[in-house]
């Protein structure tokens, strides 16, 4: 795991959303293949986060937030306005794209704490920034547009190079790495 401490926008959004404010409906429709019947409904729970990276893998993104609890609902989503670039084998989100899709998963957040885990996953290369979610039915067309955050880039530009992440191959060479 990447260590560091959470960037001053990571605390802030924790800060931010951890009032005594009484739940509120999910803002999230539930799934049709889901078991689960709605997202959690805590205050902290009415924001969600986008990943596009590692943390779209269930076991990364469990060991991620250290919980012995079931993982939050993962629906698969899209943001439009940015594009992924390449920090080393990693996806780094950068914005002034516009109108370019950005595929990934949608999930909402069980505690402040495990945001803080997420946000000392992601190294201040990244601070966590407000975007719109599209989230995504089973035939890929959005389904309702959410509110929440998404780790970005922070660093040097020239960090970055091109190129895309494929989970599924970043899977297969982990695996591969295992073996060795």
């Amino acid at each position: 795991m990447r260590n560091t401490r959470p960037s001053p926008t990571a605390r802030k959004f924790i800060r931010d959303n951890t009032s005594a404010d009484p739940p509120r409906p999910s803002l999230l429709p539930s799934s049709d293949n889901s078991a689960e019947d709605s997202w959690p409904q805590d205050p902290i729970r009415d924001k969600y986060c986008f990943f596009y990276g590692t943390l779209m893998d269930p076991d990364v993104l469990s060991r991620v937030l250290g919980s012995s609890k079931p993982l939050p609902i993962m629906r698969p989503a899209r943001i439009i306005g940015y594009e992924i670039k390449l920090w080393g084998p990693y996806p780094a989100l950068v914005d002034n794209k516009p109108l370019h899709p950005v595929d990934g998963i949608v999930c909402g957040l069980l505690s402040p704490t495990q945001l803080d885990r997420l946000a000392a996953y992601e190294t201040d290369k990244y601070h966590l920034r407000a975007c719109l979610i599209n989230v995504l039915n089973n035939d890929g067309n959005t389904e309702k547009t959410i509110e929440g955050a998404s780790f970005m880039w922070n660093g040097r530009q020239d960090e970055l190079r091109e190129g895309t992440f494929d989970l599924k191959q970043w899977r297969k060479d982990r695996q591969l790495r295992k073996l060795d």
